[in-house]
């Protein structure tokens, strides 16, 4: 069992999470919708930013999750100090 949790990665504040996935967002997906598009190729772009939004959440929180230890595997009398 490990007493020291300094190996958890520290979790971002909500806007910078939010900061975060959405400039990887923009940086993966196309970044211009012009006003002669149409709407079904509007609404195509704005879906794939939204999913592609949607993986890197969801990535983000599945790390956190799996880095923070599971209650049953810390002591029950773990009092935090060295």
């Amino acid at each position: 069992m490990q007493k020291n949790f300094g190996y958890i990665t520290p979790v971002p504040l909500n806007t910078d999470m939010i900061d975060i996935v959405l400039s990887k967002t923009q940086r993966q997906t196309p970044t211009v919708v012009h006003p002669q598009y149409n709407i079904v190729r509007i609404r195509k772009f704005y879906m794939t930013k939204v999913k592609k939004a949607n993986v890197e959440f969801c990535a983000r929180f599945s790390t956190i999750l799996e880095e923070f230890p599971r209650l049953e595997d810390i002591h029950p009398f773990y009092a935090g100090s060295n």
